[in-house]
């Protein structure tokens, strides 16, 4: 075959595979300039951290007398809430129903407690009254109001009358705002969806990766054979000084052709690993605890302390305090909300440093079923309690002996692997000596697992934020909009002048 029989060959196969990325790039190209768009147009909360709170529990009753007067046996997790000027015992039983509320005081149950407090953390964290909310219940479930990348479930979700119905997703057991919706969101992010992730094929989720896959590689396949044609075909000014069309088609085209390829490149390796991720997820179910494993003598070492925070779970049936001890100056020590795309924004850095962890507040975790004095060096009244809890979990999950992790790490802030999209701040990372350099990330308050990184995940995730979201530290986050706006324009622009030549010269 001569060159001139190959360079018409490219030609065919080049015209051919441009048309079958013309949706691909429309749907793709569209939904990466509204992904801007949905990014400030994203309905802003009035505070980013639940109310301060500061519990006395020296007055009152002991949690496993409260248990027993309403003839509780087994619960999954308990908590602390402070709302209506009371302080409550909030009793969690299953992800499906609503937790109970009990007066630490005196033990009465208040109905709809978990209802109650929801309408009230989603006032605050929205700024609206609570008269203006208009429904309000509790979701186990994700949907296209509240997609998976939030992850927290169950939550409750709020509505308040307005313009937009605005709606707060609540996480009422640890006190955080998971996101905020409108109407206005809610289509941006549906056609964010639909274009970017293809929702319209996630039924059937094989025949969704096998079809972008497959798109990808032919985008991939006719950039390149545009490149070579461009410099291939060097008598090209002459032959298309009066085909403007083409002219302008080769010019764009190479314009946004190295963005085209990394695009591609990345979304591509994006799109397997995150199928991979999803098939391999690590689903662990909560545990129970029974009442009668309390001891009320650790009751009477917690009690004497103003808390900040209470947590109670059990892992590998043995029932753990998570305690935090107020702070003399009433530092507020709540998690910070991390609001889909405003994590990156500047107005939550600064508030990033408010939830970073304090020596001299540091948290404890203690057994619930023996007393401090007998209890092992292990547990003892500081972060290390914490720390070694995360290891015992991390070893439990992984199947391997605790000498096989390296090190552990409190993380207080995103960054770098472990970004926003995570949710759950702060979390304990246990870094184990294995052959893929695993990472598990482990939130201290409620021993659930975050994260699972392996070394592939974690280049895997570098790629996806430097090479397709154009995350640099660098570079302000409004030129970067901008930039990658420009080019997903230019790629659909080539894409239609492509199209348009196609059809001119074949229809």
């Amino acid at each position: 075959m001569n060159i001139t029989n190959l360079k018409l060959n490219w030609m065919f196969w080049h015209r051919w595979l441009g048309l079958a990325t013309c949706v691909g790039i429309l749907l793709w190209g569209v939904s990466g300039i509204s992904h801007p768009i949905m990014t400030r147009t994203q309905p802003k909360p009035a505070a980013f951290v639940a109310p301060s709170a500061k519990f006395d529990l020296s007055n009152g009753l002991s949690l496993k007398t409260v248990l027993i007067q309403h003839n509780i046996k087994q619960f999954q997790h308990i908590s602390l809430a402070q709302f209506l000027d009371e302080s409550y015992f909030r009793v969690g039983f299953q992800a499906n129903q609503p937790a109970r509320y009990f007066n630490t005081k005196t033990g009465q149950e208040l109905q709809n407690g978990d209802l109650e407090f929801a309408k009230i953390l989603a006032s605050h964290f929205t700024g609206n009254e609570i008269s203006k909310v208009t429904d309000a219940k509790l979701i186990n479930n994700f949907s296209d109001d509240y997609h998976a990348v939030n992850r927290l479930l169950p939550v409750w979700r709020v509505e308040f009358s307005s313009d937009n119905h605005l709606r707060a997703y609540i996480d009422t057991e640890q006190v955080r705002l998971a996101t905020l919706v409108d109407d206005r969101r809610y289509w941006l992010t549906k056609l964010f969806q639909f274009g970017h992730n293809w929702s319209f094929l996630e039924t059937t989720p094989k025949i969704q990766l096998g079809v972008a896959a497959t798109v990808l590689i032919i985008i991939l396949i006719s950039s390149t054979s545009g490149l070579y044609l461009y410099f291939t075909f060097t008598n090209s000014k002459q032959r298309l000084a009066k085909k403007v069309t083409r002219k302008w088609h080769r010019r764009i085209g190479l314009s946004v052709s190295v963005a085209t390829l990394i695009f591609a490149s990345s979304g591509l390796f994006h799109l397997i690993m995150s199928y991979q991720q999803q098939a391999h997820a690590l689903v662990i179910a909560p545990e129970h605890t029974n009442t009668n494993q309390l001891n009320e003598e650790v009751w009477k070492e917690i009690s004497v302390h103003y808390l900040a925070k209470l947590d109670l779970f059990s892992l590998s049936g043995i029932p753990y305090w998570y305690i935090l001890v107020a702070s003399s100056d009433d530092k507020n020590q709540m998690p910070v909300a991390q609001v889909a795309a405003l994590a990156n924004e500047r107005e939550h850095g600064e508030h990033h440093k408010k939830n970073e962890i304090d020596k001299a507040i540091a948290p404890i975790v203690i057994r619930a079923d023996e007393s401090n004095q007998t209890s092992s060096s292990q547990n003892s009244t500081s972060q290390h309690g914490a720390e070694m809890l995360a290891k015992q979990q991390a070893a439990l999950i992984s199947g391997r002996p605790m000498r096989d992790i390296v090190r552990t790490e409190w993380i207080t802030k995103f960054a770098k692997e472990y970004g926003f999209i995570f949710k759950r701040i702060p979390v304990i990372k246990v870094q184990m000596n294995d052959a893929d350099q695993t990472r598990y990330y482990i939130e201290p308050a409620t021993g659930v697992i975050s994260a699972k990184v392996r070394n592939i995940d974690g280049f895997e995730g570098i790629i996806f934020a430097y090479l397709h979201k154009w995350s640099f530290e660098n570079i302000n986050k409004d030129l970067r909009d901008i930039l990658v706006s420009l080019f997903a324009l230019g790629n659909i622009v080539v894409a239609f002048l492509g199209f348009y030549l196609f059809t001119r010269r074949y229809i």
